[in-house]
């Protein structure tokens, strides 16, 4: 049930349900079918089915740079009350760059909706890795392709049948902290690629047109560095959607609204809602999302060495 046996094309929801449920019977694996109101999410899917979101099988579609011409996909499959740490995924692969994958290309690669994702690979890009905390009880659950149909799966033919990477690739919640917004990247909403460029376009003494920049963007995430000033950078976001939960632990960081809405989810405190000509600064350490209910510009200063895409 790897990637290695399948074609390039992801195969359609009501394709691959079944094939997981022949693939199932066809290897003797223990499993039960549960029938429940259409849902997602993995908090609330979870009551649905009557479990600790701790067993649910919660997958996300990583995506690793390395270096500069090759890119990995990386099924990340982890507890329902964990996140994923995009860093370790990063250093087990020795990569470069690492973000979550766009919503299309997780899509296709998983061959299935957001929400539905298996813990399972069925594309030969997409290599499986599992939090070894998720194996710790004798049974798991996951959407099964679909989002009224759940599984659950006895763990020991879990791994037998997925042949996973096991390794550490999680940040477990502090339930001690207050939480108003649990971090958990691409629960609900699409993640998109992002348009990062890190090298400065500008130097002093010239003029920047930076609404032509603005009006060329044609991506839902886009972060250029305007220019370095000393050790500061000054850099320029375009986007709409949603950023992934991630933290600078050494910098703060500084937001300027130059037109659009803009929100900044906090961990543990309210989210921050910015309009044009507003500012926030995210002070270093702090977990937070932006997020961009509309096209947004947004001005953005931090130190220079500071990796967009967080520690």
């Amino acid at each position: 049930m790897t990637g290695d046996s399948c074609g390039d094309i992801a195969a359609p929801v009501p394709e691959l349900y079944g094939r997981l449920l022949a693939d199932l019977d066809a290897h003797g694996a223990r499993y039960r079918l549960i029938d429940h109101e259409p849902e997602g999410r993995t908090d609330l899917v979870s009551a649905l089915r009557g479990h600790d979101v701790a067993l649910a099988a919660k997958c996300l579609i990583v995506m690793v740079k390395v270096g500069k011409k090759q890119s990995r996909y990386v099924l990340a499959v982890v507890p329902g009350d964990a996140r994923v740490d995009l860093q370790a995924v990063k250093k087990l692969f020795g990569g470069t760059y690492v973000a979550f994958a766009g919503k299309d290309r997780a899509e296709e690669l998983a061959g299935s909706m957001s929400g539905t994702v298996l813990p399972f690979s069925y594309h030969p890009r997409l290599e499986v890795v599992v939090d070894p905390a998720l194996l710790e009880k004798p049974e798991l659950f996951f959407n099964a392709a679909r989002l009224d149909r759940s599984i659950a799966l006895a763990t020991e033919d879990y791994v037998r049948l997925a042949a996973p990477r096991v390794a550490p690739i999680t940040v477990t919640p502090d339930h001690h902290t207050p939480d108003h917004h649990t971090p958990e990247p691409g629960a609900a909403v699409p993640q998109h690629d992002y348009d990062i460029h890190y090298e400065p376009l500008f130097t002093t003494l010239q003029t920047m047109d930076v609404q032509a920049l603005i009006d060329k963007v044609d991506v839902a995430w886009y972060n250029q560095t305007l220019l370095q000033i000393g050790g500061v950078l000054v850099r320029l976001g375009v986007m709409q959607g949603e950023f992934h939960w991630h933290k600078h632990d050494e910098q703060d960081e500084f937001f300027l609204v130059l037109d659009g809405q803009f929100h900044i989810e906090l961990d543990g405190a309210d989210t921050v809602h910015l309009g044009p000509r507003q500012a926030f600064a995210v002070p270093a350490g702090m977990l937070h999302r932006p997020v961009a209910a509309v096209r947004s510009a947004v001005l953005m200063i931090e130190k220079a060495g500071v990796v967009a895409t967080g520690d």
